[in-house]
């Protein structure tokens, strides 16, 4: 059974297998071809890594973010509940005071 493996490589590396390949002289030493071939495999799935470690970096980034939002939010529901709770009580006092002076009058 035939085994294919997709292998990404940047231009220059492409050229210089694609010349390889034209001068026939890749036949000649398949180890190193060999070699070649899991250079490039590793260093494309060493970049994946870095891409993908990055990403986490950004996702990790973004959740703290979202999560010091939530935060904020909580402590801002607080404050304005609080608040409120304070305007309601001082709006009880007018209410009363007016009354008062209604009903000295």
């Amino acid at each position: 059974m035939e085994e294919k493996i997709e292998i990404r490589v940047d231009n220059g590396d492409f050229e210089r297998i694609k010349s390889r390949i034209k001068r026939g002289d890749y036949l000649k030493d398949i180890p190193a071809l060999e070699r070649t071939l899991l250079l490039l495999r590793y260093r494309y799935l060493s970049e994946k890594v870095a891409d993908l470690e990055k990403r986490l970096g950004e996702m990790k980034e973004h959740w703290n973010s979202l999560l010091e939002f939530e935060r904020m939010a909580r402590e801002d529901k607080e404050f304005m509940m609080e608040f409120r709770r304070a305007l309601s009580e001082e709006n009880h006092r007018l209410e009363e005071k007016v009354r008062n002076v209604e009903d000295s009058d």
